[in-house]
């Protein structure tokens, strides 16, 4: 799933997990927490040979919230919660905070304790495109053994589900980024009648998405070309750039889509200016700024515990349904020949080829796929935020989204990016819809 990245000096570890089993009465032990939350564990089934998971879970304590209980959910897959839960405090409107209880929980395989696979984590950190080396995908499936099947989004909402009766409440109100809008639709799908409202945010459509990235490639142009209009120091064509560099192997794929896409989050460079002056210059023979732009703009340092590559991998090739069955690699290699290299420009098949999710899910063993509800339409009342500039998620994945709920209002912001409640029009929009 296209990620909610963000840089790890953002991220504050707020709560440890502890060993008590969940209990329905919150809290019964409880652990270090946020000033005004309270912090304990959910113990939920990991799945496989009577194996439990502990899950940290803050909660604010105004138990009596005249709203109920808005469930933040994090991006990723790998994106723990209660790590966030300051950041997610204060960016959020007071009045929100008055009328809703606040709860955020680290979802299986995220935070500290969670799934650590080293070498994965250290070659391509939180990255949703580089692809993996040698060995690394191979050790991390040895690594997490038997429960390699059930970290996939249906497990992560039977999860939500024992969080809410151990809340003791009726319905949620979900507030889901990214990959957290995902879940959340999911959620809604599985549970209609326990969700009260949704906010997704920079949507990854309930059906999935194509694994080659072809939606993603396919967006680009437009976003850059927005861009190159809206900075009057653009004075050159940035998709002509970007396509010539892929095609002449001045640049990996991979990593333009790494960078661009992180540029885009509304925490880093949602106008994406200056990008269009380092793809020209590159394009002429000076890739001084293009080259530190990639040591810069990247997630490969992002830890473990502000988001597992090893619980994104695992998730993705549990969730996606990647074109093979049987003989992997001639399968993988049909599909590829049948991409439409138009559909993909400024990109091309070889960067389809080559990204992680495609590459590292032809490594990854066999194992449980995810199974989803057979309702195509979401019901619950639905607000969709989107911004115009994201390089994570194309605004196509929020259209269909919206054509497929029941009654959905859609917002999308001009040259807003990935993460549309950092932006103040964003959390306005929330602040209305979570109020009205």
């Amino acid at each position: 799933m296209r990620l909610m990245r963000l840089v790890g000096a953002l991220l504050l570890l707020v709560c440890t997990a502890c060993s008590s089993p969940a209990s329905p009465d919150l809290p019964k032990r409880s652990v270090p927490c946020v000033a005004g939350f309270t912090c304990t564990t959910l113990r939920v089934p990991l799945g496989v040979d009577n194996q439990t998971l502990d899950l940290t879970v803050a909660a604010a304590d105004n138990v009596d919230a005249p709203r109920g209980v808005l469930l933040m959910l994090t991006g990723g897959p790998g994106q723990p919660g209660v790590p966030l839960l300051p950041r997610v405090r204060d960016n959020l409107h007071p009045e929100v905070l008055r009328e809703y209880r606040l709860v955020m929980f680290d979802q299986r395989g995220t935070g500290s304790s969670g799934i650590n696979c080293a070498s994965l984590q250290t070659a391509i950190g939180g990255s949703d495109f580089l692809t993996a080396p040698a060995g690394t995908i191979e050790d991390c499936a040895q690594r997490i053994g038997p429960g390699l099947g059930h970290y996939g989004t249906p497990d992560t909402v039977e999860d939500i589900e024992q969080l809410r009766r151990h809340l003791g409440v009726e319905r949620l109100t979900l507030n889901g980024t990214s990959y957290g809008s995902f879940t959340a639709a999911q959620y809604g799908l599985r549970y209609p009648e326990r969700v009260a409202s949704l906010v997704l945010d920079s949507v990854v459509p309930h059906k999935g998405f194509d694994p080659f990235g072809a939606d993603l490639m396919a967006a680009t142009g437009g976003v850059l070309e927005a861009a190159c209009r809206q900075d009057p120091a653009c004075t050159s064509d940035p998709v002509a750039d970007l396509a010539w560099l892929v095609e002449n192997g001045s640049v990996d794929g991979t990593e333009l889509m790494e960078s661009l896409s992180i540029s885009s989050l509304n925490t880093v460079n949602p106008s994406l200016k200056g990008i269009p002056a380092k793809l020209h210059a590159a394009r002429n023979g000076d890739d001084a700024a293009l080259k530190e732009f990639f040591q810069t703009v990247t997630s490969r340092r992002i830890r473990y515990d502000e988001l597992s590559a090893g619980l994104h991998i695992a998730t993705l090739c549990s969730d996606l349904r990647i074109p093979w069955t049987g003989g992997r690699t001639d399968a993988l290699e049909t599909a590829v020949r049948r991409l439409d290299p138009k559909r993909l420009y400024p990109y091309d098949l070889e960067t389809a080829r080559r990204q992680l999710i495609v590459d590292g899910c032809l490594r990854w063993p066999e194992a449980r796929m995810s199974t989803y509800p057979e309702a195509d339409q979401l019901l619950p009342r639905t607000l969709i935020l989107h911004g115009g500039n994201d390089l994570f998620c194309p605004v196509e994945w929020a259209q269909w989204q919206k054509a497929h709920t029941r009654s959905a209002e859609l917002v999308v912001i001009p040259g807003s990016g990935h993460g549309v409640q950092r932006d103040p029009r964003g959390l306005e929009a929330a602040r209305t819809f979570l109020l009205g």
